[in-house]
Formats: structure tokens, C-alpha cells, sequence
């Protein structure tokens, strides 16, 4: 497995540099490819990562997400899947890790492990976590990424919710993967060519 060249990825990862980013992916299957190019972006680029894994996706597929990246990268890089129970103590340590970028796996999982207390609204905690990580990426220069599962043709009242918090991240990002090739699309993506992201899957 190759990864991108550190001109390919410099030109992803150039608008979302300081920035909070909602990867929206219609399924599971398609995060998986959505994670292993983020990867090896920030391992092009240098930039090791911490991830937050709350659906155990990365856990459960970890030699095919990161096969062939570099051992310097996944060593410097941590993969965490909280407990659920100290589920917001765990988030809050996120806050003082020394790193170069975040990754969130996924707001919906995330989501209803926050509401599963019952203590408040999970949705407003969620959305202020959002918030704050966008404070957290502007000062610091941080790449934060989130994933966010919506299917096509959803209408279930949880849409709304997604909807919602996917809007309280600074750029809210679509993902469709084609073939061999994956394509991004935000119209807040000022760096990108006619706000779209366009590679070969280097896998």
C-alpha cells in the first residue's frame, strides 16, 4: 500500500488546518476508506494523530486501515476507545494530548453514548464539545475530523439531530468513494478547486 505524496496531501489538508471537519459517509463500509486516506494524509504530512474510536471501527479494522502507513507515524500516533462510562472524562482529556490533529469515530455513536446518562441534553453537550474543539484547532493549529454516518434518503427524526451538529463543525464535508477514487466536496473548502477534492484511493 502506498500513501498520498506530501504535495497530494499539503493540498487536501491546506483548508482544514486549524479548522473542526464533519466527514459525512453514508455507511460504515465507506468510512473505512474515508479513514484510511486521512491517514495517510497526516502521515504524509507528518502530523501524528489521536483517535477517538467510539464505534470501535478503527480497533476492529486496524491492519487494513493502516497497513503500509510508517511504523514513525503509528508510533507517535494513539488509538482510544473510551469506556463508556467516563465517556465525557475521556473526551475532556482530548483537550491537553500533545498533537497534530484529532480524529472522531463518529458523532453518532458519540451521541448516543453522551445521551445514554440521561443527565441533560446530549445534543447541546455534544454541539458545545463541537465548539470548543473549533476553539481548540483555531489557537493551535489543529486538524480536527469527525465522521458522521447519514444514508441517503434518511428521514428518521435523528437526521435533524445529525443535521444539526454536523453544522456546528467549521466545515461540514461530503464523501462519496467511487471505484478507486474518493471525492470530497465543501463549499467552505476555499483551497480546493471549485470546492471539491478529488484522488486515487491508495490502497
Amino acid at each position: 500500500m502506498s500513501v498520498p505524496t506530501p504535495r497530494q496531501a499539503f493540498a487536501f489538508l491546506a483548508p482544514l488546518r486549524g479548522r473542526t471537519s464533519v466527514f459525512i459517509t453514508p455507511s460504515r463500509r465507506r468510512s473505512i476508506n474515508l479513514g484510511r486516506f486521512l491517514l495517510g494524509c497526516l502521515a504524509a504530512s507528518r502530523k501524528h494523530v489521536v483517535i477517538f474510536d467510539t464505534s470501535s471501527l478503527y480497533g476492529t479494522n486496524i491492519h487494513r486501515i493502516t497497513e503500509g502507513l510508517p511504523k514513525e507515524f503509528l508510533q507517535q500516533s494513539s488509538l482510544i476507545t473510551p469506556p463508556s462510562q467516563h465517556i465525557e472524562e475521556a473526551l475532556a482529556n482530548l483537550f491537553t494530548m500533545k498533537t497534530r490533529a484529532i480524529l472522531i469515530d463518529d458523532l453518532n455513536s458519540l451521541h448516543h453514548l453522551i445521551s445514554s446518562d440521561k443527565h441533560g441534553s446530549g445534543t447541546q453537550r455534544l454541539f458545545s464539545l463541537l465548539r470548543l474543539l473549533s476553539y481548540q484547532a483555531r489557537v493551535t493549529d489543529l486538524c480536527v475530523f469527525w465522521t458522521l454516518y447519514r444514508a441517503e434518503g434518511d428521514s428518521s427524526p435523528e437526521k435533524a439531530t445529525r443535521r444539526s451538529l454536523a453544522a456546528a463543525a467549521d466545515l461540514e464535508i461530503s464523501t462519496k468513494v467511487h471505484s478507486n477514487r474518493i471525492t470530497f466536496a465543501c463549499n467552505e473548502a476555499t483551497g480546493w478547486p471549485n470546492n471539491q477534492f478529488s484522488a486515487p484511493l491508495y490502497f
